[in-house]
């Protein structure tokens, strides 16, 4: 009983509080425009605008229940509860105490509002399914981890970044790009895909707004580098640390930080994909306190 509570109770306290605490839909708005078009018998040309830069998979969610802001911004925050648990479930940790307040941690501290801010809920919830896919891809579970990381390609193109999480299980890494090619692979077939000749333009605040004129526009070579940096550093430290049992939260924490060091724009939701994985991590540690491990222990008896 007391697990569910902590499952269900930071999932209710997210439901309530979200809507009434949203701010603006950021690109929601294009994103649910896009996603009635996927769903519609002009499904090809969802991805003829190039400012699409999400993939069918929210453009569906976008273009169904975001038809209702109030609605989507409670499917979010509950999705975000329940990662949060989830995640932390996954690594071990399963005292109810422990569970129930990391997910609450996520309600106060505005994370289960927030993934529905700016209309990129992949940020805070893409590195929560990596350590989904991470811990069962060391439980040997190679399709179902490799599926896991290519879905999330399907909210977010950079989902594919958890690839990362797999380099020890070369069969997951198959699935994972065979998932994430199959989803996209209908609109670049049907010859109105667009979203790869979209243009940036590098902001003042960036590190690399530092080192190159700000306002430079660039495209998808950089983002390409860019990936590939994040990749390179979750998986070398995911072959390095593999027998540690923080690897699993810590690759994704690493994956996304090195992607947003070297990211040109300096968006504070970004900032989500770190604080997921944080969450996990302090969960880990604060299940090892002796104080709170013996009081949860009476509490149970």
């Amino acid at each position: 009983m007391r697990t569910r509570l902590a499952w269900l109770l930071p999932a209710l306290a997210a439901a309530l509080t979200a809507p009434f605490a949203r701010g603006g839909d950021g690109d929601g708005r294009a994103f649910a425009a896009a996603g009635r078009t996927l769903l519609s018998g002009d499904w090809s040309h969802a991805f003829a605008d190039p400012r699409i830069q999400v993939g069918p998979l929210q453009l569906a969610l976008y273009g169904s229940v975001g038809r209702s802001t109030f609605a989507l911004s409670i499917v979010l925050a509950v999705a975000a509860a329940l990662l949060v648990a989830a995640a932390t479930y996954s690594v071990g940790v399963r005292r109810p105490a422990v569970l129930g307040g990391v997910g609450m941690l996520a309600v106060l501290a505005g994370i289960t509002r927030n993934v529905y801010e700016a209309g990129h809920p992949a940020d805070g919830l893409v590195p929560l399914v990596w350590i989904l896919a991470a811990v069962e891809a060391r439980r040997g579970r190679a399709v179902r981890a490799g599926l896991l990381v290519g879905l999330t390609a399907g909210f977010e193109t950079w989902g594919i970044l958890g690839v990362a999480v797999l380099v020890l299980a070369p069969r997951a890494l198959a699935v994972a790009a065979a998932t994430a090619a199959l989803l996209f692979a209908p609109f670049v077939l049907a010859g109105d895909f667009h979203s790869t000749g979209f243009q940036w333009a590098i902001e003042g605040r960036s590190l690399l707004g530092h080192l190159v004129e700000p306002g430079t526009t660039f495209g998808w070579p950089l983002r390409l580098l860019q990936g590939g940096a994040a990749v390179a550093a979750g998986g070398l430290l995911m072959w390095r640390a593999r027998r540690s049992e923080h690897v699993v939260w810590l690759v994704p924490f690493v994956a996304v930080a090195v992607r947003l060091l070297l990211d040109p724009l300096d968006n504070a939701y970004y900032f989500l994909g770190l604080a997921t994985p944080a969450l996990v991590a302090l969960a880990v540690l604060a299940g090892r306190l002796p104080g709170l491990v013996a009081t949860s222990e009476a509490v149970q008896s």
